[in-house]
């Protein structure tokens, strides 16, 4: 019989194999030892999962190495890794010694917090490996929607371990991994959904991660990574530029280097102005000190990336009356709501104007996009309509023990939250349900495509709007401010449509069979999860752990949107050269 010989690329495989292998079981463990009540049956399995990864590391890394041609070299060229591994052995032996040596109830605080970060490292460790895994990053870098998609869980992924850790707790008690993931999520997907008070439960450190984790979701790890390599001059792949002009939408490929670094610029120069406008009222309430400065600079980043955390328990209902923190918060939330593109579009519409107009006398038509366009009118429209939709319909409810100007500005205040960004100056727990039922179509609007906002977005609106018009009006072209829209377009913002209503009734079914709570509590949860808006009438936080899954979920696919998440799904089609004859059906 002649010996099997196992070639390269197979070997290949199953190292391969057990990097996912290794992954799956740090996962599996995190969640067991810090998810879920610990008993000993479940003591004894994550002990079990533990030998078992800590093997598989030792068997990988003695594969690679005995099967280098020069051993040596592939030392060399390893020592980070091996080092990393043997922090891993380090840290394993030492965990081993404080459960077996001093038993399960007397490993202390700070043991607690070095299992933790093994398991860290252990996840560290495994994705490092995965990267190496050439077919696998060279498909998924060939698919931006897999890129994006796949760069938001490792976010979660690490934001969750920091969470997790005892010192991002005031009372330095740890947050179990469901509470931990949820809140990530919500901060990463700049929902600002909440299981536990953010201004009392996290401690300083717990804030500041939760501060990085929204600047992080809202311009995207691929934008500040590409920026790190530009500042070093690292030179990027054209797989990288393709998943970057995918994220940012867009088109010219010469132009991506520019449009990150006035994204980067634009967005730190905002919220520094931001931070520094919110520090005189912050200022006047804690005085000149670290919590006025932090303060305004973590509610300036949660506005412009429209996240909705705030750091007091009742987010901005003490601050009702306070016409220049209501202004400053909305104009930061409407500048981030509203995408970059149409920012920049503008401000260089703006500077054109200002060169023929002044200096040349000539008068110059508007440079305005179409995008532009429709984007400020939605918006201006939605935004004063939800304003008297909510002062009309509150105004003898509510809002009924403050005077005129007060209502006023508590309905402009939370008409432009609740498209997108989840603070609010009233009671929400109080509203009549009218009121719910508005916000929860505000709230499946959105912002604009294109910025840190969800929902379907007024975009797709606008698109639909024209669509119908044009069907009204027995048009055979659909067209929009003289402008034609091609099918494509339209067939997409009726699937955009279609996902976002079928994800928002699957997760009202989901919350709505094992909830107490009323219907249009949990239809305005399961909304403001998908639309990334993280408004909640008070239920979030006592949500079973499926229900807060369900939730999980539903942020992520409204942050990444229900296109991209079926396209990095999706295959790449079949060519089929074959046309079906034209079939008929009955409609209507």
């Amino acid at each position: 019989m002649i010996p099997t010989i196992q070639s390269a690329p197979a070997k290949r495989n199953m190292i391969d194999q057990i990097v996912l292998l290794v992954l799956f079981l740090c996962v599996l463990s995190l969640f067991l030892e810090y998810g879920i009540h610990q008993t000993r049956a479940i003591f004894q399995i994550t002990n079990v999962l533990d030998y078992i990864i800590i093997t598989l590391f030792m068997s990988e890394t003695a594969i690679r190495i005995s099967r280098a041609e020069r051993k040596i070299s592939y030392i060399r060229n390893n020592l980070f890794d091996l080092l990393l591994l043997s922090v891993i052995l380090a840290l394993f032996i030492y965990t081993r010694y404080m459960r077996y040596v001093l038993g399960s109830a007397e490993v202390s605080r700070l043991s607690t917090n070095i299992i933790l970060i093994r398991n860290a490292f252990n996840i560290l460790k495994t994705l490092g490996r995965v990267k190496r895994l050439n077919a696998y990053i060279k498909s998924v870098s060939s698919h931006p929607a897999q890129t994006i998609a796949f760069s938001f869980i490792i976010i979660i992924l690490l934001g969750t371990i920091f969470l997790m850790l005892s010192i991002s707790t005031a009372d330095n008690s740890r947050l179990g991994f469901v509470n931990s993931l949820f809140t990530a999520t919500s901060a990463v997907c700049v929902t600002g959904l909440i299981v536990v008070d953010t201004a009392t439960k996290f401690s300083l450190f717990g804030k500041i991660v939760i501060m990085v984790l929204i600047q992080i979701g809202g311009l995207g790890i691929m934008i500040l990574s590409y920026f790190g390599a530009f500042v070093i001059g690292k030179r990027i792949s054209v797989e990288e530029k393709i998943a970057i002009s995918y994220l940012l939408n867009e088109q010219d490929m010469q132009k991506i280097s520019t449009t990150i670094m006035k994204i980067i610029f634009f967005t730190f120069g905002i919220e520094l102005v931001g931070a520094m406008l919110l520090f005189g009222d912050f200022n006047d309430l804690y005085g000149d000190t670290f919590q006025a400065v932090f303060f305004s600079m973590f509610h300036s980043v949660s506005a412009f990336c429209n996240a909705g955390f705030a750091l007091f328990s009742d987010s901005f209902e003490s601050f009702k009356t306070n016409i220049s923190i209501n202004f400053i918060i909305t104009g930061l939330i409407i500048t981030g709501g509203i995408s970059f593109s149409v920012v920049f579009n503008l401000i260089e519409n703006f500077k054109t104007n200002i060169k023929t107009n002044v200096f040349s006398r000539r008068i110059r038509k508007s440079q305005l996009t179409l995008n532009t366009k429709v984007v400020i009118i939605m918006t201006v429209i939605l935004i004063f309509s939800g304003m008297l939709l909510v002062y009309g319909i509150e105004h003898k409810g509510n809002l009924i023990q403050h005077d005129l100007k007060t209502q006023y500005l508590a309905a402009f205040f939370q008409s432009v939250t609740l498209r997108t960004a989840g603070f609010n100056t009233i009671n929400l727990a109080t509203l009549r349900v009218p009121t719910l039922l508005i916000m929860v179509m505000f709230m499946f609007i959105g912002g604009a495509s294109g910025s840190t906002a969800g929902g379907v977005k007024v975009n797709t609106v606008s698109v639909i709007y024209a669509y119908l018009k044009s069907i009204l009006y027995n048009k055979k072209e659909t067209t929009l401010m003289n402008n034609f829209l091609s099918k494509s377009l339209i067939n997409k913002s009726f699937l955009i449509l279609l996902l976002a209503s079928t994800a928002i009734f699957c997760g009202t079914f989901i919350l709505s069979l094992i909830e107490p709570f009323p219907f249009e509590n949990i239809l305005f949860e399961v909304v403001s999860a998908f639309g990334t808006v993280g408004l909640s009438t008070g239920i979030t936080g006592s949500l079973c752990t499926l229900s807060k899954i369900t939730i999980i979920i539903l942020m992520f696919i409204g942050r990444l949107g229900p296109m991209t998440l079926i396209i990095a799904l999706s295959q790449n089609p079949d060519l089929v050269r074959v046309k079906y004859p034209e079939g008929n059906i009955l409609i209507g």
